[in-house]
């Protein structure tokens, strides 16, 4: 697009100085850092979904029929006793969330080995940091090394001995290193030898062991790479192929006889466990397919061509044998694929339903055929009726390892959280259940946004969504229709796998799109307009940490980026920011009339925009959020203007060292308030960005897709563990430094809305069900002590002529539990604990009753921590003006509190 000839000169002056301008900027004000226990009593809330994410990772316990392990490749590890009944996460203490092996010490089921780094290739693939190791059956976890590995492929532990363990290491995804090969270990972890490697270039995938001889191991190495710009299927470089050694590592043969040449990619390997002779590899190549070989891989025939067992292979390439039957073989792809003639002929999917599921790894009871374990990109579901021609499988709806993308709360009440999850499609989620808590019948899946791109309810009317690019759709009806402006277009559109789409903050009615061009609708899609030239750089090059495979698998042409992030501002309808995938960012005042590219200097090609914010308080300020990562450049990168561009400054101070950034948003309502998320962790500053602090307290570390702030809650998408809330996170907005000098303070409530109790109405949903807690039920009362109080606390609530409407006080008692009394098992009696004494920061909900009565407490309770409330017992109070008193250490902080009526029952 043409550019004034003022813009030109506006850039030269800009290109002069920014340096000295950026310092200027920098010197502005000293960081302030904000003591994290004024906020550490505050807690994330899962809402799901409860619908599985990828699994590449699986294994069971020999001995224990019932017990099962499997590995999210975004959400840590998880455990079931009961055979996938319900599943608990075990590997939340630990600082990665990618998992990409698991295997079990046949010879001591306490000892477990986790390889770190989803090894499936993916263009939106997460990493590890090596090898875990846990004694205690997943209790506790110990680091045990190969730090930069960081994409492992398969862990085998010696039958015999739990201390010799071999790791399958592909290494990075975008750029040669020496951490690739298969490792070994002969002391638990404690030290590795590198036993099997040919370049920088070249990984491990897959191992197996003979079972009749631990000291015969075949492996299988490739030859893989990922671009940084957008293409389905990674490349293939030279050097793939089947190894054995027959030394315990110490020296490998390659297998070639029989076996494909030419472009080989990915290969699975397995031995029938009844007969060591027979060996299977799944080869995706040019002439791919199964191959089988009955003398121990010495020669090899191919088994079938079908091309439903190795199409796509450089996803998939898993093969696996019955225990007891050598022609009974598995191969995991779109579905699982069951041969009873020894790979000869497949029928129908044993496993495998509309959309296919895509499966990764299966695991095969050692002494039972018919108990399994498979992970695919669903989830993890357990049969204990393998051999039946159609087995049945336990559920991948209890497992909260959600890959989401970019989120979109819609303006109803409850509010939704929308999103597109990655193999599954988009969702929305309540974040309060109708009933007790969020159920199954609290989500469902959304028709429009697809598994990958973005949401965008309606701000004027919640029912409609808009998504991917671009359709919209009828939540209520489900009637979609296709809206896209990808017609007649000067060239092509190009895409990536998530394309943005975000209604203007300051103009409900206006829609922008993006690939490489941008567009703007006002009336729900029936028209368009381009309003930018293609605005990706003309050129980007191919990057230095590419080999010569992967620079010639590119598209033909030189322009190969997307706009990535669309910020229309806040404060101007017209101003637009919009940054690209290759690394230019641009900003618009006049709605898409004239252009300026405000590229940080710094910002080379391939320098993603993962996010641009636009101030909420000020139309010169935005802030970027960059990810190098595919230049092999794993360091924070955000940015901060004050000047619409012209200089900017970089901001990361107290970001860790080695994570890249997926996204910052600003708070709407506290200047200076950021939030950011990177691929592990998320960060808030409280002072414009100048030094960052954690957010995460109870959040397990997750890739943080997205932030948003809605009302007084924070939102957060991450890519492995679903959606989180920070219920009311007023807090947040009111702290600075002098609060943390004082002995105590009382928060300012957030305005509190009267909403019924939360029940079931009748048999409640069990709780070896999923779901997620309901936000309280009740006015949140936050405060916080320095130090532990001395004598009681109490925190009174006051109506407007100053009477007293309810006491609650540290002091008094809890009723304890009898377990002789019940007539309900005891999870189900809610907790009724007082205000906190301790130091710290702590929470307080009102439900919104007033005193019981003298001689007794009533059917509802008092107000505790939980928010108290059921059927019965006292009424609310009503709506109007209340404040709240906390007197602690001789000492007396009031605050107003406003209580409002449910609105849905406003009329």
């Amino acid at each position: 697009m043409s550019r004034p000839a003022h813009s030109y000169l506006l850039l030269a002056l800009v290109l002069i100085a920014p340096v000295a301008a950026g310092a200027l900027n920098g010197l502005r004000a000293q960081p302030q850092r904000i003591d994290p226990s004024l906020y550490a009593g505050l807690r994330w809330r899962n809402i799901g979904p409860f619908r599985g994410g990828r699994v590449n990772g699986v294994s069971g316990v020999p001995g224990q029929p019932n017990t099962f392990y499997f590995g999210s490749v975004g959400g840590g590890v998880w455990k079931t006793t009961n055979a996938g009944r319900t599943w608990v996460p075990i590997f939340d203490s630990q600082p990665i969330a990618s998992i990409g092996a698991i295997a079990v010490a046949p010879s001591n089921p306490d000892i477990v080995y986790v390889g770190s780094g989803e090894a499936d290739m993916r263009s939106q693939i997460s990493y590890g940091n090596g090898m875990y190791k846990s004694t205690d059956a997943g209790k506790t976890w110990t680091h045990v090394g190969l730090d930069d590995t960081r994409q492992i492929g398969k862990v085998i532990v010696d039958p015999r001995n739990p201390d010799v363990v071999f790791v399958a290491a592909l290494g990075h995804a975008y750029g040669a290193n020496p951490d690739r090969g298969v490792y070994r270990s002969r002391d638990g972890g404690a030290t590795w030898q590198k036993v099997l490697f040919r370049n920088n270039d070249v990984g491990a995938i897959d191992l197996a062991f003979d079972p009749g001889d631990p000291q015969t191991v075949y492996a299988t190495l490739w030859n893989t790479r990922r671009p940084p710009w957008s293409i389905y299927p990674p490349s293939y470089g030279p050097g793939s192929g089947v190894y054995k050694s027959t030394d315990g590592g110490a020296n490998w043969q390659q297998l070639t006889r029989g076996l494909p040449a030419d472009a080989v990619g990915r290969i699975g390997v397995a031995v029938a466990p009844s007969s060591r002779a027979r060996v299977y590899a799944i080869v995706d190549a040019k002439d791919g397919g199964l191959f089988r070989s009955d003398d121990a891989g010495a020669t090899w025939t191919k088994a079938s061509s079908d091309q439903r067992i190795w199409g796509r292979g450089w996803y998939f390439g898993k093969v696996v044998v019955d225990p007891k039957n050598p022609d009974l073989v598995y191969i995991s792809n779109t579905g699982v694929y069951r041969s009873r003639d020894g790979g000869k002929t497949f029928g129908e999917p044993f496993k495998g339903s509309p959309g296919g599921d895509d499966y990764h790894q299966l695991w095969i009871y050692p002494g039972d055929g018919d108990r399994m374990i498979l992970g695919g990109d669903q989830g993890a579901v357990v049969s204990v009726d393998g051999h039946a021609d159609h087995p049945t499988w336990s559920s991948w709806l209890n497992q909260s390892t959600a890959q989401i993308y970019r989120l979109a709360p819609d303006n109803a009440f409850p509010y939704w959280v929308t999103g597109a999850q990655q193999d599954s499609g988009a969702v929305r989620v309540r974040t309060r259940g109708r009933f007790a808590g969020i159920t199954m019948r609290d989500w469902e899946p959304l028709c429009a946004g697809g598994e990958s791109g973005y949401t965008a309810p309606d701000p004027l009317n919640p029912d409609i969504v808009y998504g991917g690019t671009v359709s919209t759709c009828n939540a209520q009806t489900g009637k979609t229709t296709n809206i896209t402006p990808e017609v007649d277009l000067p060239t092509p559109p190009r895409h990536t796998w998530t394309l943005p789409l975000v209604f203007s903050p300051a103009d409900q009615h206006a829609l922008y799109f993006s690939d490489q061009y941008l567009f703007k609708t006002t009336d729900g899609g029936a028209h368009w307009t381009r309003i930018s030239e293609d605005m990706t750089r003309e050129n980007p090059g191919v990057p230095p940490n590419l080999d010569a495979a992967t620079a010639a698998d590119a598209p033909e042409s030189q322009r190969r980026g997307v706009i990535y992030s669309i910020a229309p501002s806040s404060v101007r309808a017209t101003l637009i920011w919009i940054g690209t995938d290759d690394g230019y960012i641009h900003v618009t005042p006049d709605d898409g009339k004239t252009w300026q590219n405000v590229t940080p200097r710094e910002l080379t090609a391939w320098s993603k925009v993962v996010m641009i914010e636009a101030s909420h308080f000020d139309a010169n300020e935005a802030y970027a959020a960059i990810d190098r990562h595919r230049l092999e450049d794993n360091e924070p990168y955000v940015y901060r203007t004050k000047d619409a561009g012209k200089t900017w400054t970089k901001i990361t101070g107290g970001l860790p060292r080695g994570v890249y950034l997926q996204t910052i948003k600003e708070d709407p309502k506290r200047r200076g308030l950021l939030v950011a998320g990177t691929e592990l962790a998320l960060f808030v500053s409280f002072d414009d960005g100048d030094s960052w602090q954690p957010l995460q307290l109870n959040m397990p570390p997750a890739s943080m897709r997205d932030v948003a702030f809605h009302d007084n809650d924070l939102i957060v998408a991450t890519h492995g563990r679903g959606f989180w809330v920070l219920d009311d996170a007023s807090v947040l907005r009111q702290l600075t430094p002098e609060i943390a000098a004082a002995s105590a303070h009382l928060f300012k409530p957030a305005d509190a809305i009267i909403l019924p109790p939360s029940t079931d109405d009748g048999t409640p949903t069990q709780k070896d069900e999923p779901a997620a807690e309901n936000p309280p039920v009740g006015a949140i009362v936050d405060y916080y002590l320095k130090t532990a109080a001395s004598g009681p606390l109490t925190i009174e609530i006051l109506n407007a002529s100053g009477g007293v409407v309810r006491r609650s006080s540290s002091a008094d008692p809890v009723p304890p539990i009898d377990p002789n009394t019940l007539v309900v098992n005891a999870v189900w009696q809610r907790p009724q604990e007082p205000p906190s004494a301790a130091a710290g920061m702590h929470r307080f909900v009102w439900d919104f009753r007033p005193n019981p009565p003298a001689g007794g407490r009533g059917r509802g309770g008092r107000g505790g921590g939980g928010g108290g409330g059921g059927r019965g017992g006292l009424p609310p109070v009503a709506p109007g003006t209340y404040g709240v008193r906390l007197t602690v250490g001789g000492q007396t902080f009031t605050q107003p509190l406003t209580v409002k009526p449910d609105p849905r029952e406003v009329r």
